[in-house]
């Protein structure tokens, strides 16, 4: 569905420039949900204006389904964005409409006809559970129904990719968990490819099915969550499940033991006990329901009496079980 290609943007800056994004490629699947993780300055939002062509990069490919968007024309451009949707940190509604009048207005600047934006308007007010605020202001409105607001507005014009830039950083936690499971039930219900750019690994974690991370301006780890959360060695794994301080490890060697499986854990570490003699002490970590599956990234310590144990023994018997282990 999206696929990017060494893409880089430079600005200048004075005497010299800088480089918010660099050399970049990225793959997302039709369908997919998927995070771009990165702290402030990271040049996430950078690249998310090159991704909907509202910046032009300095070099790369930017295609999404069959179209080339770097090659596209000023007027090409505004046709190919129509197939793609907007969610933004603060709302950006027009203050002087209704919430039905401000989902309708991508529909009015497309020329659909009235009756037509109607029907997909009552449509888009059940699908986001705005029943009954169709005719509130946005002044009206708490900040989550603002943005269920902002949801329908860019599903309006039924887009093949939905973007999302820091969707919801102005939400208290409570109202950010619901607005994420709407953005996955809708994910479910209409096949739309969803993209997210956010400084939160809890978005990532609750409802992306693949993730890149972004540092500097360069993706430094990208791919399919459950696989890089059974990763021992992924930094992106680190910061969705942090595992803790080997320092705090103490008396034993510190391993960390990724899973996505039904398995628990606790009977892997019981085993480990009786058949090779250690002792297991755990550190760190969770165990969390990521992508539909049970995951898990746990630190500890491994100790035996006699002061040494079998490490290709105890790693094979581990990857027997499909447990990842980093020795």
């Amino acid at each position: 569905m999206i696929e990017v290609t060494s893409l880089t943007k430079v600005y200048p800056s004075g005497a010299g420039s800088v480089t918010a994004v660099d050399d970049v490629s990225l793959h997302v699947g039709t369908g997919r949900i998927f995070g771009i993780l990165g702290r402030s300055g990271a040049g996430k939002t950078t690249l998310m204006r090159c991704l909907t062509a509202l910046e032009r990069p300095t070099s790369g490919q930017v295609t999404i389904g069959d179209v080339e968007l770097t090659t596209l024309s000023a007027s090409q451009l505004r046709a190919a964005r129509h197939r793609m949707g907007m969610i933004f940190q603060h709302f950006n509604l027009l203050n002087s409409r209704t919430a039905a009048g401000n989902i309708a207005f991508p529909l009015e600047v497309q020329g659909v006809p009235a009756a037509e934006r109607s029907a997909r308007v009552a449509e888009l007010i059940d699908l986001v559970g705005l029943q009954g605020r169709a005719d509130a202001f946005p002044s009206q409105l708490s900040g989550g129904q603002k943005q269920r607001v902002g949801i329908a507005r860019a599903l309006a014009a039924h887009p093949e990719v939905l973007f999302c830039d820091e969707a919801t950083s102005a939400l208290d936690p409570a109202t950010t968990e619901q607005i994420l499971d709407l953005i996955k039930e809708i994910n479910a219900r209409t096949g739309v490819t969803v993209v997210l750019i956010t400084h939160e690994s809890e978005v990532v974690r609750r409802i992306c099915d693949g993730a890149a991370l972004m540092e500097a301006g360069r993706v430094v780890e990208q791919g399919d969550l459950l696989d890089l959360l059974t990763d021992p060695t992924s930094r992106l794994a680190d910061i969705l499940l942090p595992v803790g301080d080997p320092a705090l490890a103490g008396v034993g060697e510190s391993v960390v033991l990724s899973f996505a499986q039904g398995n628990t854990q606790e009977a892997v570490i019981s085993a480990l006990t009786r058949r090779f003699g250690l002792d297991v002490s755990i550190v760190g970590g969770a165990v969390e329901a990521i992508a539909g599956r049970k995951v898990g990234r746990l630190r500890v310590a491994l100790s035996h009496p006699e002061g040494h144990y079998d490490r290709a023994a105890v790693a094979s018997y581990l990857a027997e079980h499909e447990v990842s282990v980093q020795l």
